[in-house]
């Protein structure tokens, strides 16, 4: 038997005045809330566990793009430079064919990208400043339009436009803003070092409440079984309850119509005629 069996009337008599139900309420909301936050706790530790897993493989690829990327600038400190432009002397090959000129140039790829027969296949089309140049078709199912890629240690891709004169300064840029990729991506591997350190730290440190959490659960516990014992006790202790005028009338009219069915008698019977009887 438990608490839950008793009536309406005997719990609210065992409780009124007991500081151990209102005791018994604060400490269910506090240990709900508590458990809500361990368990927000424990959600942050698994990501956090994912994190620290991931990160052997994420420092590598990024400190492989690093160096690769400083390979790459440094072939390009040995260009010769346009002391007009200050940028490295201009030198693209289409296929077989070295244009110096852009105007020739922007015409060359223009034809090597219109003959390009598949769609969302990089094509080598040639090389830029020595770095291979390959050209992508997207179809509209990837987004359409057209993207470039040069090939050197490290990859270097941009998106293409009609315009094709403007194309050749979109190649220059992919390449020689090789600086700032280079610094975005050491501030990628800073910051995914420093995260790292972080999700060690979380992983490292249990629920700061825990302890608050575990007393008042047991404290919750303790509560509950005196609580429950104290209404077997009230349940067994609890005087009889008296029948109301309202029962006692039912009982009447039972009683009423049971002795009304026990004094009716069958009816007699009509003595039929004698067919035969005549009158005298």
């Amino acid at each position: 038997m438990d608490q839950q069996a008793l009536t309406y009337s005997e719990i609210k008599a065992l409780c009124t005045g007991d500081e151990r139900i209102k005791e018994k309420l604060m400490l269910e909301n506090d240990v709900k809330e508590l458990r809500v936050l361990a368990a927000e706790h424990r959600n942050t530790v698994f990501e956090m566990e994912d994190r620290v897993a991931r990160f052997p493989e994420q420092e590598q690829r990024l400190t492989a793009i690093l160096n690769d990327l400083h390979t790459d600038r440094e072939a390009l400190r040995k260009l010769p430079i346009d002391p007009e432009r200050k940028l490295p002397v201009f030198k693209i090959t289409i296929g077989e064919t070295e244009c110096t000129d852009r105007k020739e140039a922007a015409k060359a790829l223009e034809d090597a990208v219109l003959a390009i027969k598949y769609a969302d296949t990089p094509v080598k089309v040639g090389s830029f400043q020595g770095f291979d140049l390959t050209v992508t078709v997207n179809s509209n199912m990837m987004g359409g339009g057209m993207s470039a890629c040069l090939k050197g240690a490290a990859s270097h891709t941009t998106k293409l436009i009609e315009s094709f004169a403007h194309n050749l300064n979109r190649l220059e840029a992919a390449l020689y803003n090789i600086d700032g990729r280079i610094e975005r991506t050491q501030a990628d591997l800073a910051k995914l070092r420093l995260d790292h350190e972080e999700a060690k730290k979380i992983v490292a440190e249990p629920f700061p409440q825990q302890e608050e959490l575990d007393s008042k659960e047991e404290r919750l516990k303790v509560l509950t079984d005196e609580l429950n014992q104290a209404a077997i006790e009230a349940k067994k202790n609890a005087p009889k309850r008296e029948k109301t005028c309202y029962f006692e009338r039912a009982k009447m009219k039972r009683d009423a119509a049971r002795l009304a069915k026990k004094s009716r008698t069958p009816k007699e019977k009509p003595k039929s005629k004698d067919k035969k009887q005549g009158i005298e």
